[in-house]
């Protein structure tokens, strides 16, 4: 009879490709010359041309997987292919713990968690399945900005803006400490929308500083945070014109971590979702825009090919208010090893 330790590593290989990444964990279990292989080498990059993998905030403690099947989403008949897989998540969160906010860089998750005030924040690989707490030099508020990132050489870090003040923290994963910087920006980036990792670095909605009224009026800018440097660049002038005062929103997405993207929405045009996130599938020539409907607590994706043929996909109840969408590009597995 053969066991699993006569199988040619090529046979191996080709078994541990087809595992979702959140299953890996288990199957490494059963054997220790798979856990091995697989901690050392990325194995799973046989199926992610034809697959979107990503995560969802689907509850205040309840983190999923996201797959889906690219290859095809549209046949000749336009018949739908789109059949997600969403999972749930366990063995993350403590009892009594709420992630408020998760971000993504790299391959590696950001969970920013909540238990009676008290906030730490969790970094998680998913394809290593290693998690490392961190615990703030200050207490946390979760008015505060946070960027995932890394330098030159490959260095993670974590970017913490306090409201605006004037003031951030940089977290440095290579030496476990918190360094304090002071800036006087002539700019406050925008609380309400989430930022976006292109190639380590970070960017932000922002407007200059204005007082009162005049801040409605102000156009919206991109402004990007670097790694390497420690500091903020120049502001970027985006593709449109945007204000505070109009009813049209913009969000930032990625493709592939190496390109930023942005989507623009008219309120008053025929598709009139309140859209929670997007990506773009360049290869496939798709576009997945996610809309969190806050009357019905319903999540649904809108799937619009280069047709331009709309079809819409229920993904089920969220208990959040909070953008659940994590990853807005396909997710790519990383050897980062976060371990302490």
């Amino acid at each position: 009879m053969t066991m699993l330790f006569d199988l040619s590593q090529d046979l191996v290989e080709e078994i541990l490709s087809r595992v979702p990444i959140t299953s890996l964990g288990a199957v490494r279990s059963t054997c220790k010359s798979w856990n091995l292989l697989s901690k050392n080498r990325i194995l799973c990059n046989a199926k992610p041309r034809n697959q979107f993998l990503g995560f969802m905030m689907m509850g205040y403690n309840r983190l999923s997987s996201m797959r889906f099947n690219l290859h095809g989403i549209l046949n000749e008949d336009m018949e739908e292919f789109f059949d997600p897989s969403i999972k749930e998540i366990g063995n993350l969160l403590n009892q009594g713990e709420i992630i408020y906010k998760v971000l993504y860089c790299d391959g590696l998750l950001l969970l920013c968690v909540n238990k009676k005030r008290d906030t730490r924040l969790l970094v998680w690989n998913p394809y290593l399945g290693q998690t490392r707490w961190i615990q703030p030099k200050i207490t946390m508020t979760t008015t505060c900005i946070y960027a995932l990132g890394y330098d030159n050489n490959q260095n993670h870090k974590i970017l913490r803006v306090f409201d605006n003040q004037g003031y951030y923290e940089i977290y440095d994963f290579k030496y476990n400490s918190w360094r304090a910087f002071d800036v006087i920006p002539n700019w406050e980036i925008d609380l309400c929308r989430g930022g976006a990792s292109v190639n380590g670095n970070t960017y932000f909605w922002t407007q200059e500083r204005m007082e009162g009224y005049d801040s409605f009026q102000t156009p919206y800018f991109l402004i990007c945070f670097d790694f390497t440097a420690e500091r903020f660049g120049q502001v970027l002038p985006l593709p449109f014109q945007h204000h505070d005062d109009d009813e049209n929103t913009g969000i930032l997405s990625f493709v592939k971590e190496e390109k930023l993207s942005v989507l623009y929405q008219c309120m008053h045009s025929s598709f009139n979702k309140t859209c929670d996130g997007f990506f773009i599938d360049e290869d496939k020539k798709v576009v997945v825009v996610f809309d969190l409907d806050e009357q019905e607590d319903y999540i649904n994706a809108y799937i619009i090919g280069e047709n331009i043929c709309l079809k819409k996909v229920d993904l089920g109840e969220v208990r959040t208010l909070y953008c659940p969408i994590v990853c807005s590009s396909s997710y790519v597995p990383s050897l980062v090893k976060i371990k302490e």
